[in-house]
């Protein structure tokens, strides 16, 4: 009698897709995860102290590498338990883990700017209530499956408040933004763990071979990849920004330099121009600027520039461009501005001035002249004779006493 031949699904029998299955398992098991992930960690901090030196970058790094080192004794005190004794190796290893954790994703968020004390304050709080609470819950003999459970929610919550802080941050990019999309969705890989080990219990093992705990220990891996690598790319972004910044900004106040300034208003200029709208062009400068600094000192001198930009940037419109020209010198381009609106415009920003200099006594009082030329459509197309034009008011109003806005007309009339 002749043997049937066996018949086969697909590729593989039933058996040998189990086979497989227990194959895969073997080769990703979670002790083998949970070491990779101890010497990712490693290899990490070692990355981030590289990118450190060779970028001069500051910022929060430093408190990143000790978040990475302090996650990186945890988890070796994970693997290594019997070096010291148990119930001190879960209470440090999980303390250790989760303020290096909160000290990860505190960088994260604050990536670009160093937050308030008020703020550094809460996180603290909220960190030692974490540690303090598992310690708390472990000495009341919660077992393993609660344990983790409670872990598992902590990372997840860590996971999401990077995300969140990324996400609605008002610097946020869309490489910030994609980052967010994996910090929540390893949160959801965290939250799919817990929910596992809830109901076990004491029965829960921790580093069974199975598939939901081999995927959730990856996810773990994961974590420690993706939030490294993000913290190097965004911080890379952050020095690029920065980098650009320098190169249009004025250092000292902040505001646009003399070539940004330009090359906007060049633009700007053109558009008005096809759409056959008035210009205007203000020149400021200061009244005497040099007693300020031979009475004060230069300090000072750099704090009036500061407290004059600051204070222009919340007169002008949101459509002005605003720039520093040179020294004392300010510029701004006011696009559809006619002559009227323009000496209207130079009344509000002397009596604004004089009203925040009132209000300030820190700030020695100062004066400024201001020269503005006026665009008219079709008999005027030329940038740099328009900034002559408003330069010559300016030296009129200079000469005329200081302390006044002295108008040049397009045709010409002062």
């Amino acid at each position: 009698m002749k043997a049937r031949p066996q018949i086969k699904c697909g590729n593989h029998s039933h058996h040998e897709k189990r086979k497989l299955g227990r194959v895969w398992l073997s080769f990703l098991d979670t002790h083998t995860i949970y070491f990779l992930t101890l010497l990712g960690n490693l290899i990490m901090l070692l990355m981030l102290a590289i990118f450190a030196k060779t970028t001069g970058f500051e910022g929060l790094m430093r408190y990143y590498i000790y978040g990475k080192l302090l996650q990186t004794i945890g988890a070796a005190l994970g693997v290594f338990r019997w070096l010291i004794p148990v119930d001190l190796s879960i209470i440090l290893g999980n303390s250790l883990v989760y303020i290096g954790g909160a000290l990860e994703v505190y960088c994260i968020v604050y990536v670009d700017k160093l937050p308030l004390t008020a703020v550094t304050k809460r996180w603290l709080q909220v960190v030692a209530g974490i540690t303090v609470g598992f310690t708390l819950l472990y000495l009341a003999g919660a077992n393993t499956g609660t344990r983790v459970f409670v872990s598992a929610m902590i990372l997840a919550g860590y996971s999401l408040a990077a995300a969140a802080g990324l996400f609605l941050s008002k610097n946020t990019t869309n490489l910030r933004k994609i980052v967010a999309v994996f910090f929540v969705l390893l949160a959801a890989s965290q939250v799919v763990r817990a929910l596992d080990a809830l109901p076990r219990g004491a029965n829960y093992p921790l580093f069974a071979a199975s598939s939901l705990q081999t995927m959730s220990f990856i996810s773990i891996y994961m974590h420690m990849l993706i939030s490294t690598m993000a913290y190097l790319l965004i911080s890379r972004e952050v020095i690029d920004i920065k980098l650009k910044k320098a190169a249009t900004r004025d250092y000292l106040t902040g505001i646009y330099n003399r070539m940004q300034f330009l090359q906007l208003s060049e633009k700007l200029l053109s558009l008005m121009i096809r759409q056959q709208k008035p210009t205007t062009i203000f020149m400021i400068d200061f009244d005497h600027f040099k007693v300020i600094n031979d009475t004060y000192g230069h300090d000072t001198g750099d704090r009036v520039l500061i407290h004059f930009s600051r204070e222009m940037q919340s007169i002008i419109r949101h459509e002005d461009l605003f720039g520093r020209y040179g020294g004392e010198e300010f510029i701004i381009f006011a696009p559809n501005t006619t002559a009227e609106s323009a000496l209207a415009m130079g009344c509000k920003i002397k009596a604004a001035l004089e009203l925040s200099l009132a209000k300030d006594a820190t700030i020695p009082g100062y004066t400024v002249s201001i020269g503005a030329a006026t665009m008219v459509p079709g008999a005027l197309a030329d940038m740099n004779t328009l900034i002559m034009r408003a330069d010559q008011a300016l030296l009129h109003a200079k000469r005329s006493g200081r302390n006044r806005i002295v108008q040049f007309a397009a045709d010409g009339d002062k």
